[in-house]
């Protein structure tokens, strides 16, 4: 009986899953307002009851479809901030990188667009993103600077906002406005690199190496 219901579960699990996926692509290619749930349903082959009977409406399909789209950012995110070996810069580049490969991807860029736009009429979809987006890196930052700020005569609030701010600001405004393609991993470390350095050497007064 057990096995049973852990196979139903997981394909409950799939068919949620591939919901979500066909979902994610439709919302990115049409936007949220352009997105027809009965469309979807016909294009895509999966019946409007199988996406009612997961998702109540296109908001809370739209809700899943962030946090899906979210769940590897997050689990990076997670591995690099809780590896605490190495020196400080090691893993302030292991959180600069994984910032930087996500965020700065075609399709997160199509996804942050899209947030933002429904922002604007629903300030939850807005401040669900940042809780789950770009509020975890502040936090995980938050929680490796407190052991860093008394050397530095900055809180660490101050200096996650800061970090943030260095390693992300001009990559991700040169890639929203178009201006360059995507990054290659070569380049994406080389930004990250300088990012760090010159946050350790205006923030916490070290030559960047430490």
């Amino acid at each position: 009986m057990k096995k049973k219901k852990n196979a139903i579960r997981g394909k409950r699990r799939d068919k949620r899953g591939e919901i979500l996926g066909i979902a994610a692509d439709y919302f990115l290619a049409h936007g949220y307002e352009g997105t027809s749930i009965n469309e979807m349903a016909r294009e895509s082959g999966i019946s409007k009851e199988s996406i009612y009977r997961y998702f109540r409406s296109k908001k809370k399909l739209f809700g899943a479809v962030i946090d899906r789209e979210l769940e590897d950012y997050q689990t990076r995110l997670r591995a690099v901030s809780h590896a605490r070996t190495g020196s400080l810069r090691k893993q302030l580049l292991g959180i600069a990188e994984t910032l930087l490969e996500v965020i700065t991807t075609d399709r997160t860029l199509g996804l942050r667009r899209l947030i933002f736009q429904q922002a604007s009429h629903n300030r939850e979809v807005g401040r669900h993103y940042f809780q789950i987006g770009p509020g975890q890196a502040y936090r995980h930052l938050n929680t490796l600077f407190s052991t860093h700020a008394g050397r530095s005569g900055f809180s660490p609030a101050d200096l996650s906002r800061h970090f943030l701010a260095l390693v992300l600001h001009f990559p991700l405004l040169q890639r929203e406005c178009a201006i360059r393609p995507s990054y290659k991993a070569s380049q994406i470390s080389e930004i990250a690199s300088r990012a760090v350095d010159a946050f350790m050497r205006a923030f916490l007064r070290t030559n960047g190496r430490n």
